[in-house]
């Protein structure tokens, strides 16, 4: 009898303590990123004579206010860059060179371009183009007392 007392109570405690565990919330970021996996974009930085770049750092910057960056992708010395953009929409680029950075999209400036992407979608051949003089000038004002 006292075996069945205990067995009936260690179930009655396995029971309540069951329904007393919580999961944790999951953000409304969280939820998009596990409804939408991410896509890729694959590209290249480009000088404006259409030499690569290395070592320029690229995100990917969404245009919606609520969606994180893309971790940072840099270029290797073919200026390729491979970004996992954590969400679908509308993407512009953040590209950061020697402390000196520039925000796209803009239409007026070629380094500029905006891409669109869905779930699961890849865009490969990107290509953004920098002057690259103009961010050395700004490298050698930055250096002037």
């Amino acid at each position: 009898m006292k075996r069945q007392g205990m067995r009936a109570i260690v179930w009655i405690a396995l029971v309540l303590a069951s329904g007393c565990a919580t999961r944790p919330r999951a953000t409304p970021e969280a939820i998009r990123r596990a409804r939408n996996p991410p896509a890729i974009v694959e590209g290249r930085v480009l000088d404006r004579e259409g030499r690569p770049a290395a070592g320029v750092t690229v995100w990917g910057l969404p245009r919606e206010k609520d969606v994180g960056w893309s971790p940072p992708s840099v270029t290797d010395a073919a200026g390729r860059f491979r970004l996992t953009l954590v969400a679908p929409g509308e993407y512009g680029f953040l590209i950061s060179w020697k402390g000196i950075t520039v925000v796209t999209p803009r239409k007026d400036d070629p380094s500029r371009m905006l891409v669109a992407l869905s779930p699961r979608d890849s865009r490969t051949g990107v290509d953004l183009v920098f002057r690259r003089d103009d961010w050395d000038r700004a490298l050698l004002s930055r250096r002037a007392p």
